[in-house]
This record gives structure tokens, C-alpha cells and sequence, in this order.
């Protein structure tokens, strides 16, 4: 089993991983004043094509080849497409970046949650998961300030260079998981669960990923928030909040209600955004996307519990890496009818977000306190 020290300094590989995410937004930003808002989004869109690429393929080889192999080949990747987009000298560079540095994190979240389950108790695995997730998403409380103080965007690239060399040294450190060395030699067989998941996972990432392009900007600007990198900053500060919120209650309610429910009130709080004003506005954004946050935790815990053993990190990976194809068409979609109609875009995603915690409530296990043997082998 895992000690606390090592879920820690797993944990700050992962924060690598959610650095990379949180920073594309005010990247988007800058380059939607050049590009405009639908080009601006396919920065964003590269890195969730990434995701689908990296999901299955580094899954793959933590299913085949160990747990321990997957989250190293992950921060390499990480590394290089931070190297490349550090030094990128024009759009096409850009995007290529990103792109890699989508397939590292889809490979991160693959197997780190499928390693972490595997590696702990069944009364401590949910928080568990959701501590070593927690690293990455207090990230969005830097990434915001650092944004505003940094002369351009390229040097949002550079804590990934410094993060990834010590998680590397680190990584190689670690024991191999126990459960995967025991079902090694079994060949993998394909579940109709992975695809449930992907289709939970596709929904929810359609809408959260939506709410990093370039719209929400400008709706800010037409509420009358002038700067509305600043003002995005205060909503982004719900993510880590409910994140932290979830990795604490992770084991006390059970997974398949806490999953469901926080995308469910996201949807319904992202409905209400473009029919408030002032103060309020920003209330009900920071409330959306403290449920977008909340739900990580206990979807990525429970997305493994549903898993086998030796289909776990493939299956997560297909799941979640796939699922990324929402995130990748959602702002581009939303982004197209925003500029026909501010409330039916809004309305999209509220439709969206539901359908992802109906699809939890109708087909998920109930998993509180059950070793990963009992639910699924």
C-alpha cells in the first residue's frame, strides 16, 4: 500500500498535469483577439484531441505492461509538449503543444486514479484519489494570478518544465501495483461499462470544458465586468474549492449520488448565468464551477471502482480519454451558437450537463466501503 508521502509526491506529477489544463483558457483569451472566438477555441480543442489519443493508448500499456510504466511515460510526454509550446513562435506550434501535452494528461488521468484505487484501502480509497488530485486542481489558484502578472502567455509553459524532471525522478521510485502484478498474466476482456462511462464522461466534459472558452469572456464584458480575465479568476476559484470539498467527503456518502448530483446542479447553475447581473452573476459562476469540481473526485474514484482490475486503466482510458472528444467539439459548438443566441447556449449546456448525472443515476454501481475484488475483480 501507498504511504501518505508517496500519494503526496504523486500528487504533485498530477498537479503538472491540471497546471496544463487550467492555463489554456487565458491562452485562449489572448489568441481570441486575433483569431476570434471560434479559431481561438481550437488551442483548446488540439488538447482535448490529445486526450483522446492518450487516454487509450497509455491505458493500454498500464493495462499490458504495469501501472508504474503509464505514469512515468506520462510526465515525459507532459515535458516535451511544455518544451514545445514554451518555445512555439507561431499558431500551428501552438497547437501541435498542445496536443501532446493533452495526450501526457489523458495518460496521467488514465492510470493515476486506476494505480491509487489499486494501492489503498477501500475506507481511505476515495479520498485517496481525491488528495492526489487535489495537487492539480489547486493549481487554478496560481494559474489565475500568474497569468495576469506574466509579460505574455508563453511562460505559462514553464512550471511544467520544472514540475515534470522531479516527478520523473520520483516516479521511478515507486512499487508496482500489487493488484495488477496478481492479474498480469489474464488476458484483457472487454466491458460494456467502458462505454457507459464514456458516454458520462463525453456529456460532463462538454459542458465543464465549455466554460474555458471564449464566450464566458465575453459574456463577462457584456455584464459589465471589464476585465474579464480578472473576474474569471474569481469564478475559476470555485473548481479547486469544490475540489477540495470532495476529496474530504469522498468516503463518507456514497459515490454514485455525490457523481450524479454535482452535474446535475452544475447544469442547473449554468442555466441561470446569462440571467443574472452583477454580484449575483459571478455567485452562480463561481457555484457552477464549484460543482464542476466538485464532481472529479468522486467521478474519477468511481470510474475505476466500476472497472476490473485487468481492463481498469485501458477502460479508464477510453472512458475518459474518448469522453475528452465532448470537451473537444463543446466549446466549439457552444462558442457557434453563442453568437446566435446567448440564452440557448447556455440552455445546451444546462441539457448536457443533466444528461451526464441521469446516466450515473440509471447505470452506476453503489461502490461506499467495497474492495475493488468484491465490486468488479
Amino acid at each position: 500500500m501507498l504511504t501518505k508521502k508517496q500519494l503526496a509526491l504523486i500528487s504533485i506529477g498530477t498537479s503538472l498535469s491540471f497546471w496544463d489544463i487550467f492555463n489554456v483558457p487565458y491562452i485562449v483569451k489572448d489568441a481570441s483577439t486575433q483569431l476570434g472566438y471560434v479559431s481561438s477555441s481550437l488551442i483548446l480543442t488540439s488538447e482535448m484531441i490529445g486526450y483522446f489519443v492518450g487516454g487509450g493508448i497509455n491505458g493500454y500499456i498500464a493495462s499490458k505492461f504495469g501501472r508504474k510504466l503509464g505514469i512515468i511515460l506520462s510526465m515525459l510526454i507532459i515535458f516535451i509538449g511544455s518544451l514545445l509550446g514554451f518555445l512555439s513562435q507561431n499558431y500551428l506550434q501552438l497547437i501541435i503543444a498542445e496536443f501532446i501535452i493533452g495526450f501526457g494528461i489523458e495518460g496521467e488521468i488514465a492510470v493515476v486514479p486506476s494505480y491509487v484505487s489499486e494501492m489503498t484501502t477501500p475506507n481511505f480509497r476515495g479520498r485517496a484519489v481525491g488528495f492526489t488530485t487535489l495537487g492539480g486542481f489547486l493549481m487554478s489558484l496560481i494559474v489565475g494570478p500568474f497569468a495576469l502578472i506574466i509579460p505574455n502567455w508563453r511562460f505559462l509553459f514553464l512550471p511544467s518544465l520544472l514540475i515534470s524532471a522531479f516527478a520523473l525522478f520520483f516516479r521511478i521510485l515507486l512499487p508496482e501495483s500489487n493488484i495488477w502484478i496478481k492479474k498480469k498474466e489474464e488476458k484483457i476482456v472487454w466491458d460494456n461499462t467502458v462505454l457507459i462511462f464514456l458516454a458520462i464522461w463525453a456529456t460532463s466534459y462538454f459542458t465543464g470544458y465549455s466554460l474555458f472558452s471564449a464566450p464566458i469572456f465575453s459574456l463577462l464584458s457584456a455584464k459589465g465586468f471589464s476585465n474579464s480575465a480578472y473576474y474569471f479568476t474569481y469564478i475559476l476559484y470555485g473548481d479547486p474549492i469544490g475540489v477540495i470539498l470532495a476529496s474530504i467527503l469522498n468516503d463518507r456518502f456514497e459515490r454514485k449520488y455525490t457523481s450524479s448530483l454535482s452535474n446535475i446542479l452544475s447544469g442547473i447553475l449554468i442555466f441561470l448565468m446569462p440571467l443574472t447581473t452583477g454580484i449575483s452573476f459571478i455567485i452562480i459562476g463561481f457555484l457552477a464551477m464549484f460543482f464542476q469540481g466538485f464532481k472529479f473526485p468522486t467521478m474519477y474514484t468511481y470510474t475505476a471502482e466500476n472497472l476490473g482490475t485487468k481492463i481498469r486503466s485501458l477502460g479508464y482510458g477510453i472512458a475518459d480519454g474518448i469522453g475528452h472528444l465532448g470537451g473537444a467539439i463543446g466549446p466549439v459548438i457552444f462558442s457557434f451558437l453563442y453568437e446566435y443566441s446567448t440564452l440557448a447556449s447556455f440552455i445546451m449546456l444546462f441539457i448536457i450537463s443533466s444528461i451526464s448525472g441521469i446516466l450515473i443515476l440509471s447505470y452506476g454501481m453503489k461502490t461506499k466501503n467495497k474492495s475493488l475484488e468484491e465490486l468488479k475483480g
